[in-house]
């Protein structure tokens, strides 16, 4: 009990420092100090633009209006199943980047230590590692519109061994759900994808086991996510607006 207690404060306190990490963006708001590059000079126009549009909830064919003299598809800008758009939609530019600094430095931290805590260093007299090196790896640079992209792959990879070692959470199930929501196939998840089909392949060949149930439960995944990356055309046939 005195073990838990004890490993709790320090994610709490490990959690604290990425809070005060981000508190600039909070207090300072449109005068922090933020990257330009594929930044400023790109997604976060590209999210007010597609915002002030007002065609954000539109289907797939309608036109922005302020691009290209009106022929912009709607479709050449991200969905709005997307979680960052929400964001941006929500809250004013500044505030919206600061949480979405938040919420992936947070989840980062957490999906690291979980990986590291339950498959990596086992030793509970070296359980403190794992909270240094998750919150080194949470405070990594990195590019704010790739949101859980990279960041989020251990929390994924945790998942994914526990489905793996059939353990049955309704957290697996939940995190590989919600994490397409805010990441994006393209940037980062097909890495992991290809990774955990090498894991697979690596038990048949090493431990002569085939494991059928991790094998079908990843190809349903795989369908999940690829139809995650055509959202944007399935507004075709669910429209919003």
């Amino acid at each position: 009990m005195k073990t838990w207690l004890v490993e709790r404060k320090q994610e709490i306190l490990a959690i604290a420092l990425l809070a005060i990490f981000t508190a600039p963006l909070f207090i300072l708001g449109g005068n922090s100090h933020i990257r330009i590059h594929d930044n400023l000079d790109s997604n976060m126009t590209w999210y007010r633009v597609l915002l002030n549009s007002g065609n954000y909830l539109a289907k797939t064919g309608s036109n922005i209006p302020q691009m290209l003299d009106g022929v912009a598809p709607r479709d050449a800008f991200d969905s709005q199943f997307v979680g960052i758009v929400w964001l941006y939609a929500i809250f004013p530019t500044p505030l919206a980047f600061a949480f979405s600094q938040l919420i992936t430095r947070v989840f980062a931290f957490i999906g690291m230590r979980l990986w590291l805590r339950d498959y990596i260093i086992k030793d509970p007299s070296k359980k403190y590692i794992t909270l240094f090196v998750a919150l080194a790896f949470a405070l990594t640079p990195f590019w704010p519109s790739g949101m859980l992209s990279t960041l989020g792959m251990p929390l994924a990879l945790w998942a994914f061994l526990n489905i793996r070692k059939g353990k049955k959470s309704i957290w697996n199930w939940l995190i590989l759900t919600l994490l397409p929501f805010y990441s994006s196939l393209i940037l980062g998840f097909c890495f992991l994808l290809f990774l955990v089909a090498c894991i697979w392949v690596y038990d048949v060949v090493k431990k002569r086991g085939w494991n059928w149930r991790f094998f079908w439960k990843y190809c349903v995944y795989v369908g999940y996510l690829l139809c995650g990356e055509l959202s944007v055309y399935l507004a075709n046939v669910f429209p919003i607006k």
